[in-house]
């Protein structure tokens, strides 16, 4: 049994129960048929011999044109007995006799000879056996002055019962094993179908596991069942781990990349120090270069690690309501200390525009959005910040005249790494091109859209447009 497959299992105790249901149907169904078939013969025994009953006519003398009715007439007690033609002796096995007071067969059909003397005895339908064969038998007195000691005894076969219930069970050893039979090859053939996406599964998720391919994805199908559920299950997964696995690789690649060149300076000048420097001041502008080249390095492995974070879905938004006008304002002012290439901050925040956002992450993005215009911005140029809000949103705008980006390279802003070609070399270009990406990705997490617009050597505006709080936290 442990060797055996579900599928096989779940058939053969499909199978095993529906033998037995239908042994256990088989079985009461005769005992409920034998007892109504007795209940039945019982009834039409009582019934046929009350109708005779009334069959059965006494006059004192007749007539001829009476006797010529086709009838059956009977001398008795100095009368006639008229028995209708409708008496019926022998109807549906059932036989019916009539006996005077002495127990002396007058009329009718009497299939065993019992003894009859004492007279009507079976008032009630009771069982006689005769010559090893059980009977039903039941006698009625026939009422009225002119018939005392008459009385009609009905007889019937237990074979009628038997007879019938044998053609029933003939049937039902027929019957019953073809839809047996049928049920169990409709049970196997929808078994089969039903494992069958199970049997792929396994096909395709074993491929998947042998060619390490992670895009590979498990198909069997449309459906809606638990299979499919759990093909999808699997799906998701798939999804998640090849998000993780190239999170990893584009982590390691960045990182090699990235860190070679710093990795490389401090070395550069570790030997330099250790090997040329003369002086405490050469020994110091080396270690002024390392330490430089490792700040540098800890910046890249920093933005990387929250990068990566991000892109997993490991790094949650904590959005609490908060006053975006306060925090964005502080955030210019701090930026403001940072300038470089002597480009002016200017700022048009209107005043009490409440946001659920993440303070953090907020703060992120609009610090990557500003540093970002410094970057691409060209000296002694502006950077224009503003925050608005209409109905439902806060639309908080960067804008700067800097060296903006072509219109078939204004999409690719977005893609991770990437930077503008024509900055490039450029001596303020030390970044690993995340920080639009990464921003993309805060916006996602705080509920927001942002739009990019810009024009080649005019400038660059970038809109965020945020969900607003319609009153302020008590």
């Amino acid at each position: 049994m442990k060797k055996m497959t579900i599928q096989n299992k779940i058939i053969l105790w499909f199978s095993i129960a529906l033998i037995i249901i239908i042994a256990l149907i088989s079985s009461l169904t005769f005992f409920i048929a034998d007892l109504v078939l007795n209940k039945s013969i019982k009834e039409r025994l009582i019934n046929i011999v009350s109708t005779n009953v009334e069959e059965i006519e006494y006059f004192n003398r007749l007539v001829k044109h009476e006797m010529d009715t086709g009838d059956h007439f009977l001398k008795y007690q100095g009368g006639w007995l008229e028995i209708d033609d409708d008496f019926c002796h022998y109807f549906e096995g059932i036989c019916t006799a009539l006996y005077d007071e002495n127990g002396k067969f007058l009329y009718g059909e009497a299939p065993i000879i019992t003894d009859t003397s004492n007279g009507a005895e079976f008032t009630t339908v009771d069982t006689l056996r005769f010559k090893g064969n059980k009977y039903y038998i039941f006698d009625k007195k026939i009422t009225g002055n002119d018939f005392d000691g008459l009385w009609l005894r009905g007889i019937v076969s237990y074979k009628e019962t038997t007879n019938i219930l044998y053609n029933v069970i003939r049937l039902s050893f027929w019957l019953l094993p073809l839809l047996a039979i049928l049920a169990i090859l409709g049970g196997y053939v929808i078994t089969r179908r039903s494992f069958l996406p199970v049997q792929q599964l396994a096909e395709n998720a074993e491929e998947i596991g042998k060619s390490a391919d992670l895009s590979k994805r498990i198909d069997i199908g449309e459906g809606n069942d638990e299979i499919h559920m759990l093909a999808d299950t699997f799906n998701s997964m798939f999804d998640r781990l090849e998000k993780t696995f190239d999170a990893e690789r584009s982590f390691t690649s960045a990182a090699s990349h990235e860190l070679r060149t710093p990795t490389a300076v401090i070395l550069a000048q570790s030997q330099y120090g250790l090997e040329l420097a003369e002086n405490e001041w050469e020994y110091r502008e080396s270690l002024e270069v390392i330490k430089h080249q490792a700040k540098i390095m800890n910046e890249i492995i920093n933005q990387l690690l929250f990068f990566t974070r991000l892109d997993q879905g490991t790094e949650p938004a904590y959005n609490e309501v908060t006053n975006i006008s306060e925090l964005t304002e502080s955030i210019c002012n701090e930026q403001r200390l940072l300038s470089n290439k002597n480009i002016t901050l200017k700022y048009d925040i209107s005043g009490n525009i409440f946001a659920s956002v993440d303070r953090n992450l907020y703060t992120r993005m609009l610090n990557n959005l500003i540093n970002n215009a410094y970057k691409y911005g060209k000296k002694h140029g502006l950077i224009q910040i503003s925050l608005k809000e209409d109905a439902d949103h806060a639309i908080l705008g960067i804008e700067d005249d800097g060296i903006g980006i072509s219109r078939e390279n204004l999409h690719k802003i977005w893609n991770r790494f990437y930077q503008v070609e024509n900055s490039r070399g450029d001596e303020i270009n030390d970044g690993l091109g995340l920080g639009l990406s990464m921003v993309q990705q805060i916006v996602r997490l705080l509920n927001a859209e942002i739009t990019a617009e810009s024009e080649e050597g005019q400038g660059t505006v970038f809109t965020v447009i945020l969900p607003i709080q319609k009153e302020p936290p008590h």
